[in-house]
Order: structure tokens, then C-alpha cells, then sequence
């Protein structure tokens, strides 16, 4: 899996942006909100435990992040959005109803039953005027070739989040050994359909929605392919 991400600490001058403030007034509110129907963002997310969305704590006795929090929280979503293109940011696609488009699970519920949702809009009004995105050691990959959209369709083909690969604070980091895995796996994909033909080989083709593909048939474990 690619690596892409903004530095884990926020640089004042962005701190300072137009971008930011968006983030700090409209956004990050929407992570303290209780839903009728689900938990608080914060809840799950805040201290780690919530997958490659790591929102800091809140500190016991208060309702709301410092500032030093709260820059740490804008880059965490700003790793998991594709500026301009709301559809392709996995912060709005996976809390999201697979009905309206977002995906087929997520262990804290689907907060968003639509598009229409007024929060969701409020995501996808920062997502829309963020500025492009910072994309760090890239090994297969380029930055134009939608990493947003490879990124989700992983997500989608092996049923996992973003962490499955990523270190969740360093979207570049390589320390975990499913992202030198996937790299290699991509490259593999590359050299079928270079074979097959484009887009006839895909990671869905083996993994069926698991995290590590079935190479044998559960029913049939000892049959084998003829020689």
C-alpha cells in the first residue's frame, strides 16, 4: 500500500490556514456529536483505538481539544481525505451507508444514513476546498494515479481500515510488513494485467474481502491443481 500522509505535527503556517480554521470551527465538532443511533466519533477514535483515525483524548473533566490537540487531529483527517474529492476520502466513505455509497462496514455503525446528511456535507465542504495533498515515499505508486481510490478499493477488497498496512500516526513509515507486502503484491497485480489485459486481475480476485486470500477451498482443503 502507498504511503501518503502530512507530518504527524502540524506546521504553524498551517496551523494558520484557512484550511485549518475550517477543520477547527465546522469539522471537528462533528467528532464530539452524539447521534441518536451511534456513539461519539471520539468515543472509538480518541487514544488509538479506532483503527488509522486517531483522535487525541479528551482529558478527564473537559468537553472540548487544546489547540495543540486539535492540529494534531486535523492531520489524522487530513490523512484519510482526498482534497476535492469527497467521494474518494475514506473519512467520509466508511462511516458512510452502503446504500448512499459508503462502505459495507464499520464497526462503529454507519453514522451518515446520506449524502444529504448536514454533517457529511460539512465533510465534504472542507474535503472540497482543501489544497492538494503532500504524498511521501512512494514506492509503486505515483501521485496522479488517484491514491485516495486504490487506497479505498484495498480497503474494500481485503475488509480492512487503513492500519491493516499503514502505521496510523506516519502514513510513510514502512515498519509494518503488510505495506512491504502490498507493495509487492500491487507490483504482481501490474505484471498480470500487463499479461491478462487491464483491470482483469485485481485484489479483490483473491481476497474476496479477507485480509489474507483463501488458497484453498474450506470445504476441499486437500484438492489440489494438476500438474
Amino acid at each position: 500500500m502507498a504511503a501518503f500522509c502530512l507530518p504527524a505535527s502540524v506546521p504553524m503556517a498551517a496551523a494558520q490556514s484557512a484550511d485549518y480554521d475550517f477543520f477547527k470551527t465546522r469539522v471537528q465538532p462533528i467528532f464530539l456529536k452524539t447521534r441518536a443511533t451511534h456513539g461519539r466519533c471520539v468515543t472509538c477514535h480518541g487514544g488509538g483505538n479506532g483503527g488509522a483515525f486517531v483522535l487525541q483524548p479528551l482529558a478527564k473533566g473537559t468537553t472540548d481539544w487544546t489547540e495543540e490537540q486539535t492540529m494534531r487531529n486535523f492531520a489524522a483527517a487530513s490523512r484519510l481525505v482526498q482534497p476535492g474529492k469527497p467521494t474518494s476520502s475514506q473519512l467520509l466513505m466508511h462511516p458512510l451507508a452502503p446504500d448512499a455509497g459508503g462502505d459495507v462496514f464499520h464497526s462503529g455503525g454507519h453514522q451518515f444514513a446520506s449524502q444529504d446528511d448536514p454533517d457529511w456535507q460539512e465533510l465534504a465542504a472542507w474535503v472540497r476546498q482543501k489544497p492538494p495533498a503532500v504524498y511521501m515515499n512512494l514506492k509503486v505508486l505515483k501521485s496522479g494515479d488517484h491514491l485516495l481510490d486504490v487506497m479505498r478499493s484495498f480497503n474494500l477488497s481485503l475488509r480492512e481500515d487503513c492500519a491493516y498496512c499503514h502505521v496510523a500516526s506516519d502514513f510513510s513509515s514502512d515498519a509494518r510488513p503488510t505495506k512491504l507486502m502490498a507493495r509487492q503484491m500491487m507490483q504482481m497485480t501490474e505484471d498480470l494485467n500487463a499479461k491478462l489485459g487491464a483491470g482483469n486481475i485485481t485484489c479483490y480476485t483473491c481476497h474476496r474481502g479477507d485480509g489474507k486470500p483463501r488458497t484453498v477451498h474450506p470445504r476441499y482443503p486437500d484438492l489440489k491443481f494438476p500438474n
